[in-house]
């Protein structure tokens, strides 16, 4: 086996065996843009000569200890054998830790050093199979998601597929209000503004707007929901939504995903992923369970991935960060309660 850094040249032949977007070329462009992640390494793993394996290792640094710590969302789970190659890696740079999420539903990280760690990306998820025609993905759908389909075209809800820099900023306003209304922490809006320059030219983004409808045929007015999606390899991801308090019993959310449905076909997609979910069903009480009930209602496959494994290389550094976050996460939570 021969290991070396893939050259701009071979982006396709490492897009290829990128199992998910957080593993594309694109994707390792834009977060170095972020200025949170400055460094990345593209390892392509050669047999014969040839690119069997590529893995995208992005490092992030420790805040106040200047010391790298290594992170690998979404790759393949590495085998014991390449695992001890991005090790090394690791080592030479003084990383504290490795942190790898394979795009893996089965088995675990097998090393004497793994521990299980926090997730970063949610570890289950719910995947819908968009290969069949409009009929049949309707059939897989609950009959209430269906209904509340139709409720929204008789509305009068259109639904747009924009790119223009104006129906950006009202995604993350929507998206900033769902944030605060729903009480979770998500990305600056400098952030989205990066991700969307980076990867729209390559028509790897895509925003999708719902309106009310408009009087007299007068120009569209702000959207009273959005979606922002990634499209790559054949699936359609849905990362970020946002949507207003108010017109929620026209159902603009229902018939912006079966629209992201429809997109997701003209795109050449097979799986429409909806990024997170529960591994069991939540309790009513369970202030996320309307989102599963509505995501549910789709019709799509539950998955549960591996979760988040480290290899701690500085045991004592790795768990004075591990405290900071735990009490980063506390006062977080605090603060929601608080409604800070």
């Amino acid at each position: 086996m021969f290991i070396r850094e893939i050259t701009e040249g071979e982006k396709a032949d490492f897009n290829r065996l990128a199992p998910h977007v957080c593993q594309s070329w694109e994707w390792g462009s834009f977060r170095l843009q972020t200025g949170t992640v400055p460094k990345i390494l593209r390892l392509g793993f050669y047999e014969n000569r040839k690119l069997v394996r590529a893995y995208q290792l992005f490092f992030h640094i420790a805040p106040k200890l200047n010391r790298p710590i290594g992170y690998l969302p979404r790759s393949l789970s590495p085998s014991a054998e390449d695992l001890e190659a991005l090790k090394k890696i690791c080592r030479e740079v003084k990383a504290v830790y490795l942190k790898l999420e394979p795009d893996e539903t089965e088995g675990k990280i097998n090393d004497p050093l793994a521990v299980r760690g926090r997730n970063i990306l949610p570890p289950h998820s719910l995947l819908l199979n968009i290969s069949g025609t409009e009929e049949e993905i309707l059939a897989q759908m609950h009959e209430k998601t269906r209904y509340n389909i139709k409720v929204a075209q008789k509305h009068g809800i259109t639904v747009v597929s924009q790119e223009d820099p104006e129906s950006l900023e009202a995604f993350i306003k929507l998206h900033g209000q769902t944030q605060k209304r729903q009480g979770f922490y998500s990305h600056y809006p400098e952030y989205y503004r990066t991700l969307w320059n980076t990867l729209r030219p390559q028509n790897m983004v895509h925003l999708l707007c719902a309106y009310l409808p408009s009087a007299n045929h007068q120009p569209l007015t702000d959207p009273i929901a959005a979606l922002m999606l990634f499209s790559f390899n054949g699936v359609l991801y849905f990362p970020y939504g946002g949507w207003s308090a108010e017109h929620r019993e026209k159902m603009p959310n229902n018939l912006l995903h079966f629209e992201a449905i429809r997109l997701g076909k003209q795109l050449g997609c097979t799986v429409y992923d909806m990024w997170s979910s529960y591994r069991d069903t939540p309790k009513p009480s369970d202030p996320w369970y309307g989102t599963y009930i509505f995501k549910k209602g789709f019709g799509g496959r539950e998955v549960n991935y591996v979760g988040s494994w480290d290899i701690p290389f500085d045991r004592n550094i790795y768990t004075l960060i591990n405290t900071a976050d735990s009490l980063r996460i506390k006062t977080l939570h605090l603060r929601r309660k608080l409604g800070i």
